[in-house]
């Protein structure tokens, strides 16, 4: 007996879903961004990076696939706080109330100019291999802020990755900062018939799963019980390079760098030649949405734009 395409397609979803469900909750991975990127390149170049979309909504009977996403970067007065770091590891953030990017991010190492906003920093790359249909949002300066992604074709039992860029940024020749973690609030979204946004249990009822650190919830829109357990997962984090923006000699037990060149191999790589000895301890810092910001994610035909929040 010939059995057609549309039934061994058939049939091998409901394997995956069923596949999916009986691994239960651990096999699911979090949305991601999967990988960093380096501080100090040259001025207006750009690092790529992407956002993992690594699981179909939890909650939903049957599970059901993503169709659409949206991704916002803090610029609404962002949340910033600082760790101290200790053999590269961070401690305990703690929050530093009426801090600036600016105080923290510079468009040159010589820490003249600062950056003030993130928004332009982030761009959409153009990739159809999840949603075939995406659009940058941008703020009323006409700076990207996030970005929407529609019509979407990822199965339950596949990962996918949305592409973006970020302009690159430097820490300031008299900063002790060793990284700094931009945190992107992500929905991914798996039934567009409706606004959810002031479900207090998305996932379970609506079919959205919004990935933030579970702290930052609390608006009306955005309910501490609508975020994925475990969410604050969807980092971007800027690494210092030591070669390209060196640390201050007031620095302590940073990395002191330069650039050595393997000719086989063409390329380059930071060759540690000694440490810091001053007394500043290396802090990092982590950038994060206000609820302003949560509140932006959005997609055309879903809820109510924020005024002055345009989708081109």
């Amino acid at each position: 007996m010939k059995i057609s395409s549309k039934a061994l397609k058939n049939a091998s979803l409901g394997l995956g879903a069923v596949m999916m469900m009986g691994a239960g909750q651990a096999a699911f991975a979090h949305a991601s961004i999967l990988n960093t990127v380096n501080s100090g390149k040259a001025i207006g170049s750009t690092s790529f990076s992407r956002i993992g979309v690594n699981h179909a909504c939890n909650g939903t009977t049957p599970i059901t696939p993503v169709v659409a996403q949206s991704a916002v970067i803090p610029t609404i007065n962002p949340l910033i706080s600082t760790a101290t770091v200790t053999n590269n590891v961070a401690g305990a953030y703690t929050a530093q109330a009426g801090a600036t990017v600016g105080q923290y991010l510079f468009t040159t190492s010589a820490a003249t100019t600062p950056v003030t906003t993130l928004a332009g920093a982030f761009q959409l790359v153009q990739s159809k291999d999840v949603f075939s249909t995406s659009i940058e949002q941008r703020n009323a300066a006409n700076a990207v802020i996030g970005w929407v992604s529609t019509k979407g074709s990822l199965q339950i039992n596949e990962h996918g990755e949305v592409p973006f860029r970020f302009t690159n940024v430097f820490f300031g020749a008299n900063s002790c900062v060793h990284d700094v973690v931009v945190q992107v609030a992500v929905a991914d979204i798996c039934k567009t018939n409706s606004m959810p946004l002031s479900s207090a249990s998305l996932s379970t009822t609506q079919g959205v799963n919004l990935w933030l650190d579970n702290t930052l919830g609390g608006s009306t829109a955005f309910p501490a019980a609508a975020i994925e357990n475990g969410a604050g997962t969807t980092n971007l984090t800027i690494n210092r390079d030591p070669v390209q923006d060196p640390y201050p000699a007031s620095c302590a037990n940073a990395p002191i760098a330069t650039a050595a060149t393997n000719l086989a191999a063409t390329t380059q790589a930071n060759t540690v030649t000694g440490y810091t000895a001053g007394a500043t301890a290396l802090t990092s810092v982590k950038i994060q949405p206000s609820a302003a910001d949560i509140e932006q994610l959005q997609f055309p035909g879903w809820g109510t734009p924020v005024a002055g929040n345009t989708f081109q």
